[in-house]
């Protein structure tokens, strides 16, 4: 039983053990998968940002291109005019409309993108002020901000330059911000992020939601960070709340200098994929985990229902030889017991014939007893006590007033169990090893105390007795105990008397 318990609480800790290193490693795996997709998303984040950064260094780059065409040509043939804005388009996709104006007359040239001709647009008298104005000046000029036009939004930027051999002229390219986001997904691809632009006052660019544009949406604690951002060009990271995709993003913001403008490019990437993918594999490891105890557990039952049939088989044999052993006992204990009572009952025969018929009455009932639990290992406390007044009035006959039994136990104790003929066995022994005379009587006491049965007597051991004859009845009562229920049958001197103790075994069994 020792070992198996031992076997059982070895295998439920290495399982413990088992399951929490399942838990730890798991935990460590979502740590370094988190650190791994947020070091990802932050590449990612900047690959988007410096696609976005390199589409709008190629509209510099155009303008660059441009000015320098205009600044050399002498003279501007409409058709020449028309090839030079076709190609800036083809160059660079976003472009909405390019257009130039030379104060010739009162309409600008513009071509629309996937247009096959040049538009002139007839100018309003604000907007005619404003490009002599800036025909007049004779300083090169760069102006860029947005504007709408007919329920859409515009980023325009605006070059005024002094030709060789003619009067200033201007030109411009418009891109729509309205497509502009659009456009970038086509650019950097299908990936789980978006992207916005904001410019130094907070007015969004470009973003998802057509909505938002030309509006600054953000908290004082967002504007907080662009302007971090645009004082330092230097990128900032931030975990936030999106309220266009309601849920949390890591939030990375980008300077981006765009000739004199200065922006900020804030690429946003949801968290709910990694905390899918972080659930998922805890649902794995909790589902090996759940599979090992299941397979632990039948394991364990089939040991167990092993260690139970090895247990009663081993239960029995042990049982078979203590009872043997018990029958050995008795029929050591049996001729020894007849032959004084027979030498008892032969002196009653010729001195109170009464009293020989009560005796051998009480001998067939103390034969009768033994007969009858020949083949039990335990009896109740009444039967033993009663087996004892027997055996009493027996050796009464034969000690008279040198011997004295009293017994005291409580009504609640005589169903609970002890070792059968125990109690007889003590006071034989007690009668066998101690002086029995009119001088020394011998005074037994049976009685309760603290769930056991007491068997005192008071101590005065012959000169002739021997310990070892007491050896091979404490031994079996002994042996009977450990097989039901492992306590100790104690016998010890205190006081100067010599007291037995059996344990009540009550409701074990």
């Amino acid at each position: 039983m020792k070992i198996r318990t031992n076997i059982i609480s070895i295998g439920l800790i290495l399982l413990a053990l088992f399951i929490a290193a399942i838990y730890l490693i798991g935990e460590k795996i979502s740590d370094v998968g988190n650190d791994m997709n947020n070091a990802n998303a932050r590449e990612a984040c900047r690959y988007r940002a410096e696609s976005v950064a390199y589409e709008f260094k190629k509209t510099e780059e155009l303008q660059r291109l441009a000015r320098e065409f205009f600044g050399k040509s002498e003279s501007y043939r409409e058709q020449d005019l028309f090839s030079l804005l076709k190609t800036m388009q083809q160059l660079d996709p976003k472009l909405s409309r390019t257009w130039f104006f030379r104060g010739t007359n009162d309409s600008l040239r513009l071509l629309e993108r996937n247009s096959s001709e040049l538009r002139k647009m007839k100018l309003s008298g604000i907007e005619l002020k404003y490009m002599y104005t800036l025909l007049d000046s004779h300083t090169d000029y760069h102006f860029s901000g947005t504007y709408h036009e007919n329920g859409r939004t515009y980023w325009t930027t605006i070059e005024a330059i002094e030709p060789a051999a003619t009067r200033r002229i201007l030109f411009g390219f418009d891109i729509s911000l309205t497509d502009l986001h659009s456009y970038f997904a086509e650019v950097t691809g299908k990936v789980s992020s978006y992207v916005f632009i904001v410019n130094e006052r907070g007015i969004l660019l470009s973003h998802p939601d057509e909505n938002l544009l030309g509006t600054s949406p953000f908290q004082k604690e967002e504007l907080d960070s662009i302007k971090e951002v645009l004082k330092s060009q230097s990128e900032l990271e931030i975990m936030v709340h999106s309220n266009f995709l309601s849920s949390q993003v890591l939030r990375i913001y980008y300077p981006l200098l765009v000739g004199s403008e200065k922006w900020v490019i804030a690429v946003n990437v949801p968290q709910y994929g990694n905390r899918e993918i972080l659930d998922e594999f805890h649902r794995y490891t909790a589902m090996i985990a759940l599979i090992t105890v299941v397979i632990f557990a039948i394991l364990l039952l089939f040991a167990q229902h092993k260690w139970r049939r090895e247990y009663r088989l081993r239960r029995s044999l042990e049982q078979e030889s203590m009872e043997l052993h018990l029958q050995q006992l008795k029929n050591q204990i049996n001729p020894h017991f007849l032959f004084n009572s027979l030498n008892s009952l032969s002196v009653l025969i010729g001195s109170d014939s009464t009293l020989a018929r009560e005796f051998v009455l009480k001998l067939s009932k103390v034969y009768r007893y033994l007969l009858e639990t020949r083949n039990e290992s335990l009896s109740t406390v009444k039967e033993e006590i009663e087996f004892t007044r027997q055996y009493y009035f027996l050796q009464k006959i034969r000690f008279g007033e040198q011997l004295d039994l009293s017994i005291d136990v409580r009504p609640d104790c005589l169903e609970a169990k002890v070792p059968s003929i125990s109690l007889q066995m003590l006071v034989e022994n007690a009668i066998k090893h101690n002086q029995v005379t009119l001088q020394n009587p011998l005074r037994i006491k049976i009685y309760d105390r603290d769930e056991c049965l007491i068997v005192e007597n008071n101590y005065q051991p012959r000169a002739e007795s021997s310990e070892e004859s007491m050896g091979v009845g404490f031994e079996r009562i002994q042996a009977i105990y450990d097989f039901y229920s492992g306590e100790k049958f104690v016998c010890n001197c205190e006081n100067g008397c010599y007291v037995c103790q059996l344990p009540l075994l009550k409701n074990r069994l």
